[in-house]
């Protein structure tokens, strides 16, 4: 329940394909067909001459005298609204079973013999759906099957792999299925993305984006890159040593998914969050509080910054792995109604990429759901007294600022996906190679479960168990920070020290030279000391290559030193992200079964 957050939206599109449109008129012309009597005509000119389901058009009538009424046929086919004596908007049927032709017709309000006529095409949408769905890895050299499904129409897809040259290639090539293989030789993660395309109709896609990787691909392993793959996020402050990874989200039991890419991947925190403002081709069920509001999520981050919005159901879907109906929070791009319990009277409300420094945020730490600790539940009312701030009840018109929390039951609390996987679903791996200073990008893998397959197996790694706060011990510089913790969330190591701290890159260590470094680390219930070296360099030269996107030597000034009591700032060494760079960090979830017993825990 800890939120240690430290510092080009691909998907399908619906696009439909209509027939050209019949106009039934006594004279001829370009879109305004004039049709008279008795010293009155009438012009229509449709603004659009096919429609979607639920799309809507304008038609629009030139009277030489007096106004028109209007009617449409099939009767109660759609819905006229909007009417007056000159136009009138005509929306068709959320549902099309099948093509349908609509007759809209204008009736002339001073003489009834004056009719006109004018026909909109609505047909079904076109959709293309892909099997398997979501990021896939692959092995460098291997192939992968792809299945296309289109709705609406029978031609079949077309296929196109991107970028153009170095993606490897496709082969058994048909309207409905492709093998990819990948390159034979990858030397670092290889992004690709296979489109299919309607034949019938070029804007009805479906995109399946895979990583070609050197070896470890696997139906549990999702990529990993510090590079950032869409305008628009930092490359410097909060968007430096970020572990992206990308997310396809789906309507639940449905084929109408979107992947998003370029989402933080947080050990320090649970659930998956997504700006709303990314979540462009989706409208995901919202839970409600039984009478009418709706549940809205809250965390706050120990930077100062919080996260509001609603809770959504979705199908969460990494590489192999679902998590089906799994609450999620849509992070709201609105900052009015907030509660001040929630927003703390002001802090930041990371609500765009640029504050947020990603597209949202893959909390995979240690707890089931954003309300667990030690296995107690504090949103649920188990634990007696207040809840936390975490849940709020709220109209359609938004929380008030003196709302305050309310129940929530586990069901409906934002959850760690990995939970909801699967035999994966007891922990995640991190594996990152190794890295001396700074670099471009970096790459890595995320592997779903622990002992669970033959490749996320703990070995010789050493098991840190937590105490009551999901912390262990580092020993470093003669102090005792017992409220230490691993977090792949943060950008850099950040810990109480005498060294100088930054001017310019304000929140980072900037020593004269670079600091070479040891700590110990110890599980509190079995301390034996495991020795940890690391490198803090000055962050102000780390910063001065704006291409590069992962440092294994940065880190910050955290609480003072030897000043530690209870669970504050100064007892604690945040491993963050540069502690990730050449080694595999499990991290175990609480009450799941694991070779080395329940967790949580992490190891490495």
């Amino acid at each position: 329940m800890r939120f240690d957050k430290g510092m080009f939206v691909r998907g399908i599109s619906v696009v439909v394909l209509i027939a050209a449109v019949a106009f039934l008129a006594a004279c001829g012309g370009s879109g305004s067909s004039p049709i008279g009597g008795g010293n009155v005509t009438i012009g229509l000119t449709p603004s659009v001459s096919t429609l979607s389901p639920g799309q809507a058009t304008t038609v629009t009538a030139v009277v030489s005298r007096g106004g028109v009424n209007w009617s449409s046929s099939p009767a109660g086919f759609g819905a006229l609204s909007g009417q007056s004596s000159t136009s009138v908007t005509y929306t068709a049927p959320a549902a099309v079973p099948t093509p349908t032709l609509v007759t809209i017709t204008a009736t002339s309000t001073t003489n009834s013999a004056v009719v006109a006529p004018v026909q909109v095409a609505v047909q079904p949408a076109i959709t293309v759906s892909l099997s398997p769905v979501g990021p896939q890895t692959i092995n460098q050299g291997q192939q992968q099957s792809v299945n296309a499904t289109v709705v609406g129409d029978a031609t079949g897809v077309t296929w196109t792999l991107s970028p153009a040259s170095g993606a490897g290639s496709l082969s058994n090539v048909t309207t409905t299925s492709v093998t990819y293989t990948a390159p034979n030789l990858v030397t670092s993660n290889t992004p690709v993305t296979l489109t299919a395309t309607s034949k019938a109709n070029a804007g009805s896609t479906a995109v399946l984006e895979l990583t070609a990787v050197g070896s470890g691909a696997g139906t549990n392993v999702a990529a990993l890159t510090t590079a950032v793959t869409a305008a628009g996020l930092p490359t410097i402050g909060t968007g430096t040593n970020a572990f992206f990874t990308s997310v396809t989200i789906c309507v639940p039991a449905t084929t109408n998914c979107q992947t998003i890419d370029n989402v933080l991947v947080d050990t320090g925190s649970e659930g998956l969050r997504l700006l709303q403002s990314q979540v462009t081709s989706l409208v995901l069920p919202q839970l409600t509080d039984g009478v009418g509001d709706y549940l809205n999520n809250c965390i706050t981050f120990l930077d100062g910054s919080y996260l509001w919005g609603p809770v959504a159901l979705a199908d969460v879907k990494f590489g192999g792995e679902t998590a089906g109906n799994a609450p999620l929070q849509l992070i709201s791009s609105s900052n009015t109604g907030v509660p001040t319990a929630c927003s703390n009277g002001g802090t930041v409300n990371s609500n765009t990429p640029q504050l947020l420094g990603a597209n949202g945020i893959l909390g995979v730490g240690l707890e089931p759901t954003d309300c667990t600790l030690a296995g107690g539940n504090f949103c649920d009312g188990s634990q007696g007294g207040s809840v936390a701030n975490i849940y709020f009840a709220c109209p359609t018109s938004g929380c008030a600022t003196t709302d305050t929390a309310i129940i929530a039951s586990a069901g409906n609390q934002v959850v760690n996906p990995v939970v909801a996987f699967g035999a994966d679903n007891n922990g995640t791996v991190l594996k990152l190679g190794a890295l001396s200073g700074a670099a471009t990008v970096a790459d890595g893998s995320m592997i779903f479960g622990i002992g669970t397959q033959s490749n996320n197996g703990l070995g010789t790694a050493a098991v840190f168990g937590l105490d009551g706060n999901d912390n262990f011990i580092t020993l470093f510089s003669g102090q005792t920070l017992t409220a230490s913790f691993i977090d792949s969330g943060s950008n850099g190591l950040f810990f109480p020290s005498t060294i100088t701290a930054c001017t310019v890159s304000a929140g980072f260590y900037c020593p004269a030279t670079i600091q070479n470094l040891s700590a110990n680390n110890e599980d509190p219930n079995a301390p034996v000391p495991v020795l940890t070296n690391f490198s803090i360099d000055n962050a102000d030269s780390l910063f001065t290559n704006p291409n590069d996107s992962a440092y294994s030597t940065l880190g910050g000034p955290l609480g003072t030193v030897n000043t530690c009591s209870g669970n504050n700032g100064s007892c604690t060494f945040d491993w963050g992200a540069p502690f990730f760079y050449g080694k595999t960090v499990f991290t175990a979830i609480d009450g799941q079964t694991t070779p080395a017993g329940l967790g949580p825990f992490w190891a490495y």
